[in-house]
């Protein structure tokens, strides 16, 4: 076992950190919208319905969800319930349809979105109107799939540089 795998519950979350200050920090001062803000973590989760099923994924989902949930205005556990039902979702999904390609995880990642905002607006007893409520909720789910295409070529160029040569091999 090599020490990328040992530790990829602790790299996913501080790249969960990483994209939650940049979406709290960098895009309010670029005068982009809260409406049209992406979700940077929710794409990191899409990246691990991906990897093979286990424990260091499902620690990784649970880092990321708990990572997201500290710069929000969600109040306490809504957000996190919300990535981690996503994470079984797309899990299970992967399980039946092939999504280890990029176009459909960024699909995934939007209509992911999409439904955690009307589940956050719903949660939290918006006084929104339904309207402004499908308004934000297609915003982010535009910019969380157009933002999901680079992140996730990124990712996916990175786990196959570290796929081994022989992966029927005992590598130490």
């Amino acid at each position: 076992m090599n020490t990328l795998t040992l530790f990829s519950p602790l790299f996913f979350t501080l790249a969960a950190f990483i994209l939650t200050a940049v979406e709290s920090s960098f895009f309010p001062n670029l005068g982009v919208p809260a409406t049209f803000t992406p979700d940077l973590n929710l794409v990191l989760i899409i990246f691990l319905t991906s990897c093979p099923p286990g424990i260091r994924c499902l620690l990784s989902a649970i880092g990321i969800s708990i990572t997201t949930s500290l710069f929000s205005s969600a109040p306490g556990i809504i957000q996190p319930i919300g990535h981690l039902f996503i994470f079984f979702i797309g899990c299970r999904i992967n399980q039946t349809i092939f999504m280890n390609h990029i176009f459909p995880q960024a699909v995934f990642a939007g209509i992911g979105k999409f439904f955690l905002t009307l589940f956050l607006s719903f949660a939290t007893g918006s006084i929104l109107p339904f309207s402004n409520i499908i308004f934000r909720a297609f915003g982010g789910t535009i910019t969380t799939a157009l933002f999901a295409f680079p992140i996730l070529l990124y990712l996916n160029t990175l786990q196959e540089r570290f796929i081994p040569a022989n992966p029927n091999s005992i590598s130490s």
